[in-house]
């Protein structure tokens, strides 16, 4: 009922931004690298004129593989060690005008094995949905509404080569201990937990430049963690049962963006937090002491167009839900393939159109220059032209009177 009552919360807000983009004609930026995140990077939410309008799409798939053999090595355990995970980012937008509405999905998988425990173990499980309306008052800032989702997909277990005793240490003073003695510890089914965030509020972005790009965002955010059952494990072998979190309240985000080397080198970072001046804590603890904090930070490397080393640092605290820092760390070195909506050729600036409009300038004085030069070839090489002087007329002699006039001769006839 929990999974149904969630997915009841999410359907309305996409049918919110479906009717508000329907009223436009949209967009899809390039497809980057493949990475979740509780964030909009300033690549997605920027408005650029070199998106085009109406519908596009992205598709990226990467894969990594790790195997490693070992047969008496001094120090390691022998039998062979395996890694292999697969990741997709998939983008769709539509863009007309001042308004934008932006899908994402990304899963990302990775399981191993090891000769310690021969069995495949989940290290990385993540579907990560979110959807993105954004209204441009100016080319940099504007009102939003975004709705995320993200969960696991497959049931998760503490894998030991030998039997451990786990202890619940949550429960209430006098309670019954609780222990379980396994070697496959339950931690968590398919589907759990999952997190729906809700967010209505500005964003803006100060600061823009391929080396660095500042942005943030600022308004009242809400959150749903479905996850009652699921159980956290601590070192020392005790553990607690998580329960449903519900926060509401004011939201704040900072990030960096940038890129080196043509792009080659990707990063960003951000830092968000909730404060949840709605809860459902049964403690008495104040609004600063459940604010949740996450931090995320990211790095990508090109090495070609189909390889890429990438790394992801997460630091979140929610004592709400777990009351503990939690610290993910992933370098990953894929192998990649990706496809997306050709983009139109990018506006030119004032100053490409003047070099443009000078350039088309002396070209046409050259060649103004190369007819005239030729004409003048011409007229030099041509033979000169001498003019004779008219034809002056016989001088008429005037008639003498009682004069015979002269008769003319006609030609002696043929001789017979």
């Amino acid at each position: 009922m929990s999974k149904l009552f969630a997915f009841a919360l999410v359907v309305p807000h996409l049918l919110l931004l479906s009717v508000a983009s329907a009223q436009t004609t949209a967009t899809l930026p390039p497809v980057k690298a493949v990475a979740s995140k509780d964030y909009v990077t300033v690549e997605d939410i920027k408005r650029t004129t070199e998106k085009p309008q109406g519908f596009a799409y992205g598709v990226t798939l990467a894969a990594n593989l790790n195997v490693a053999s070992n047969n008496d090595v001094v120090g390691q355990v022998n039998g062979n060690s395996l890694l292999f995970g697969a990741s997709g980012l998939t983008k769709l937008s539509y863009l007309r005008d001042r308004h934008e509405w932006l899908n994402t999905g990304s899963l990302n998988e990775t399981f191993s094995r090891t000769p310690a425990v021969n069995k495949f173990l989940k290290s990385n499980d993540l579907l990560d949905v979110q959807s993105l309306y954004s209204y441009f008052l100016r080319e940099w800032t504007g009102p939003f509404v975004r709705v995320a989702l993200q969960t696991s997909l497959f049931q998760n277990y503490k894998v030991t080569a030998a039997p451990v005793t786990y202890t619940r240490s949550d429960l209430p003073a006098g309670a019954p201990p609780e222990t379980d003695t396994t070697q496959r510890f339950k931690l968590s089914d398919g589907g759990q937990p999952l997190t729906i965030n809700e967010s209505l509020g500005w964003f803006f972005e100060p600061v823009h430049s391929d080396v660095l790009t500042v942005n943030g965002r600022v308004g009242f955010g809400g959150r749903h963690t479905f996850a009652d059952g699921a159980r956290s494990v601590k070192d020392n072998n005790t553990y607690v049962v998580l329960n449903d979190v519900h926060q509401a309240g004011a939201e704040l985000f900072v990030g960096i963006d940038g890129k080196e080397f043509a792009g080659r080198l990707l990063y960003n970072a951000g830092l968000s937090a909730l404060f949840p001046l709605i809860n459902n804590d049964d403690t008495d603890r104040s609004v600063l002491e459940l604010t949740k904090v996450a931090l995320q930070a990211a790095m990508g490397m090109g090495v070609f167009s189909w390889l890429s080393v990438n790394y992801q640092l997460k630091v979140i605290r929610d004592v709400q839900l777990v009351d503990a820092i939690q610290v993910q760390n992933a370098l990953l070195l894929s192998l990649q393939w990706a496809k997306s909506s050709p983009l139109p050729n990018p506006p030119k600036t004032q100053a490409e159109l003047d070099k443009e409009k000078i350039a088309a300038l002396e070209a046409r004085a050259t060649s103004a220059e190369q007819r005239a030069a030729a004409a003048e070839a011409r007229v030099n090489q041509a033979a000169p032209v001498v003019l004779e002087p008219p034809a002056q007329p016989e001088p008429v002699v005037p008639a003498t009177p009682g004069a015979v006039p002269a008769q003319p001769v006609s030609p002696a006839p043929p001789v017979q």
